[in-house]
Parts: structure tokens; C-alpha cells; sequence
């Protein structure tokens, strides 16, 4: 594979892997009080929230892959009772772990040019590394989402929590 290639692939990788650790640090933070709380009538409870959260590489890749909406479906229902963080944590893990897989084994000309396309819009495809893009941005904006909520809550996060010890030293 072109090096300037798989440099972006991995790169992608990186922030996904930084948003599992703030994510699963996050998670750890939440008391079983909070799960229940929502911000707004139509919006999702901080639980549903994580949920969904972290089964977005998983969901995702069976989307991408051209799952039908069952199988999908099926996904969404094995967490349906999960509450635990360290549980929620693995969830996500495991789901970032097979979609590395799946996109390390594409050669450079699938990753690139092979469009695959969600059942729920087929009419619309999208390339692999197009995908892996759009994974990693749903990743962020639930993680600032969850983020938002947790603040909301008086839970004392910052964002040393979203990027680690660097962004004690950013200043505006």
C-alpha cells in the first residue's frame, strides 16, 4: 500500500484510539444516579447515549459492510441492558478492533475506490476510507455529546479529559 496511504488510514486510527481512552475514562465517571438523566424530552437518556456511543464502530462496519437491518438490528439489542462502564468500554473496543481489522485488510485500491452502501440509503455509496472517516467524526460528536451531558450533571470534566495532559498547557 502507498505509504501517504496508509499513513491517513492510520492516523484515522489514532484518534479513534485516543477517543476509546477518553471515552472509557469518561464512562468510569458516570454514577449510577446520572444514566437515567436527559437533557431534553426529545433527546436521548446519558444511558441510550452510551449505548449508541459505544457500538458506533461496531453498528457502523456491519453498516458499511452491507449488513442487512436485521443484523444491524440484533447489534443494537445486545446492549439494550448493559449499564456497567467497563462493560460499555469493551463493547466499543471490541468493535474498533474489527473494524481495524476490516479496513487492514483491504489493499489500497478497496480502500480507495470499493463503495459499499447502508440498506437504509442505497442509493448512496461511499468508499471505504470515506467510511473510516465518517466513523471516526460520529465517534467525536456522540463522545461531545456525552461530554456535554456529564457537564450538564456537575460531573468535573474538562478538557484535560477529552485530550489528555497536553491541553493543560492550550491557552486562548
Amino acid at each position: 500500500m502507498n505509504p501517504e496511504v496508509s499513513r491517513i488510514k492510520d492516523l484515522l486510527f489514532e484518534e479513534m484510539e485516543l477517543a476509546l481512552t477518553t471515552i472509557a475514562s469518561l464512562l468510569s465517571m458516570i454514577e449510577e444516579e446520572h444514566w437515567e438523566y436527559r437533557p431534553r424530552e426529545n433527546m436521548r437518556s446519558l444511558i441510550e447515549l452510551a449505548r449508541h456511543l459505544v457500538q458506533v464502530p461496531e453498528q457502523e462496519l456491519a453498516i458499511l459492510q452491507e449488513q442487512p437491518m436485521e443484523q444491524v438490528r440484533s447489534l443494537v439489542m445486545s446492549v439494550m441492558h448493559v449499564k456497567d462502564a467497563a462493560a460499555l468500554s469493551e463493547v466499543m473496543h471490541r468493535g474498533v478492533s474489527a473494524l481495524k481489522d476490516y479496513m487492514n485488510n483491504l489493499d489500497e485500491a478497496d480502500l480507495l475506490h470499493k463503495s459499499t452502501a447502508p440498506f437504509f440509503a442505497k442509493h448512496q455509496p461511499s468508499v471505504q476510507i470515506k467510511w473510516l472517516i465518517e466513523i471516526t467524526t460520529h465517534i467525536y460528536h456522540h463522545r461531545g455529546q456525552m461530554f456535554t451531558y456529564m457537564k450538564q450533571l456537575g460531573i468535573p470534566v474538562s478538557m484535560y479529559d477529552l485530550y489528555g495532559p497536553a491541553s493543560k498547557s492550550w491557552t486562548l
